[in-house]
C-alpha cells in the first residue's frame, strides 16, 4: 500500500515537473517568438525607411532629370516660338527707322507747306482787302474747287454763268446752276463782300474788333437783301425757290452766324440759303448721289424696256418656230402619203413600171438603187 502511495505521488511530482518544463519551454518560446518578432518588425521598418529614402532619391532624381528635359524641350520649343518673332520685330524696328525718317521729312514739308499756305493767306488777305472785285473772284474760284470735288460734271450736272432772261427786258447771270434729276435746279451764288471780315481778323483793338465784327453781320444782310430782290428763284426756271448764298470762309460764315445768330433764319424768310463750304460740299455731293441713283434707275428702266422688247421679240420667234414645227410635221406627212403610194401596196407606181419592163418595155434610164418597193 504504501509503495501504491509513493508512486502515485511520484507520478504526481513528475506530471507537474512536465507541465512546469512544458509552460517554461511554451514561455521562453513564446518570449523568442516576441522577440524575433519585435526584430524582424524593427527590420521591416529599417528596410521600408531605406526603401522611402531610396524611393525619395530616386524620384527627386527623376523629379530633376524631367525637369531638365522638360526645360530644356519648353527652352527648344520657346526659342522656335520666339524666332519668328525675333524677325517681326527686327523688321517692325527696321521699318520704324525707315518710317521715321520719311515721317520727318513729312513733317518738314509739312511745316514748310503750312508756312507757305500762311503767307499766301496773308497775301491773299491783303489782296482781297478791299478788293470787292477780287473778293468775288476768289469765291468763285472756291465754289469751283469746291463744284470739281464733289464729282459733278460741267455742262451735264451744272451750268456756270448761265444767261437767264428775267422777263423783264434784262438778263440775270447767277454764278451757278446745279441741275438737279426731276428737272429741277438750285441757284448758288458766291459774291459775298468779305471786307468787314477781313479788317476784323486784322483788328488789335477790342472795340474796334467789334464793330467790325457788326459791320461784317450787316454787310451779310445787305447782300441777302440784294440776293433776294434778284428774284432768282422766279428767273431760273424750275427752280427750287430758294438761292443759296455762298460764303467762302468757314471763320467768315462761323463768326456772322455767331455775332446773329437769327441770321440764318432772316435770310431763310427771303428765300435765301446761308451756306459754308463744308455744307456746300455735302449739299454738292449729295446732288451727285442723286444723279447716280438716277442714272442707276434709268439704267434699271432701260434694262427693263430691253427685256420686254427681247421678250416681245422671242415671243413671235416661238410663234413662227411652232408654225415652221407643224409645217415640218405635215410635210412629213404628206411626203410619208406620197412614198406609200409610190412604193407600198397593191399597185404602186413603181411596181406597175416595173412590171412594163417584163412586158417589152426597155426604157433608157433605171430606178435608183436606193428605191425599194412592194412586187405584185
Amino acid at each position: 500500500m504504501y509503495f501504491v502511495i509513493v508512486t502515485i505521488v511520484a507520478l504526481a511530482a513528475g506530471y507537474a515537473i512536465g507541465v512546469l518544463r512544458t509552460q517554461r519551454a511554451a514561455i521562453s518560446a513564446q518570449a523568442q517568438l516576441k522577440a524575433e518578432q519585435q526584430h524582424a518588425e524593427e527590420a521591416m521598418r529599417k528596410q521600408a525607411q531605406a526603401l522611402r529614402a531610396e524611393f525619395k532619391a530616386m524620384s527627386v532624381e527623376m523629379m530633376r532629370t524631367q525637369s531638365d528635359s522638360l526645360r530644356q524641350q519648353h527652352l527648344h520649343t520657346l526659342e522656335e516660338l520666339l524666332k519668328p518673332l525675333g524677325h517681326d520685330i527686327e523688321d517692325f524696328r527696321t521699318q520704324f527707322v525707315k518710317g521715321h525718317a520719311s515721317l520727318d521729312g513729312y513733317i518738314k514739308a509739312l511745316v514748310e507747306q503750312t508756312n507757305s499756305l500762311g503767307r499766301e493767306a496773308e497775301d491773299l488777305a491783303k489782296a482781297l482787302k478791299g478788293n470787292n472785285k477780287l473778293q468775288g473772284n476768289w469765291g468763285e474760284a472756291v465754289l469751283n474747287n469746291l463744284l470739281s470735288a464733289s464729282g459733278l460734271t460741267e455742262g451735264r450736272d451744272f451750268t456756270l454763268q448761265s444767261h437767264q432772261p428775267d422777263g423783264r427786258g434784262s438778263v440775270a447771270i447767277p454764278d451757278v446752276v446745279v441741275h438737279l434729276p426731276g428737272q429741277r435746279n438750285v441757284i448758288i451764288d458766291s459774291k459775298v463782300s468779305l471786307k468787314a471780315f477781313t479788317d476784323y481778323v486784322a483788328a488789335d483793338d477790342a472795340a474796334q474788333q467789334e464793330a467790325l465784327l457788326k459791320e461784317h453781320v450787316r454787310s451779310v444782310r445787305q447782300h441777302v437783301k440784294e440776293l433776294a430782290a434778284k428774284d432768282y428763284g422766279r428767273i431760273v426756271p424750275d427752280s427750287i425757290g430758294y438761292v443759296l448764298m455762298f460764303i467762302p470762309g468757314e471763320a467768315a460764315y462761323v463768326s456772322a452766324v455767331t455775332a446773329a445768330p437769327n441770321l440764318p433764319t432772316e435770310a431763310y424768310q427771303q428765300h435765301v440759303i446761308l451756306i459754308n463750304p463744308t455744307n456746300l460740299l455735302m449739299a454738292l455731293q449729295l446732288a451727285y448721289n442723286l444723279w447716280q441713283s438716277e442714272l442707276q434707275s434709268r439704267s434699271v428702266n432701260e434694262i427693263y424696256t430691253s427685256a420686254e422688247k427681247l421678250y416681245k421679240k422671242f415671243s413671235t420667234f416661238a410663234q413662227n418656230f411652232v408654225k415652221i414645227g407643224k409645217s415640218i410635221d405635215q410635210l412629213h406627212r404628206t411626203y410619208d402619203d406620197a412614198q406609200r403610194q409610190l412604193t407600198t401596196g397593191r399597185g404602186n407606181i413603181v411596181s406597175q413600171l416595173e412590171g412594163w419592163k417584163e412586158k417589152g418595155l426597155n426604157p433608157s434610164a433605171s430606178m435608183p438603187d436606193g428605191l425599194t418597193f412592194d412586187e405584185e
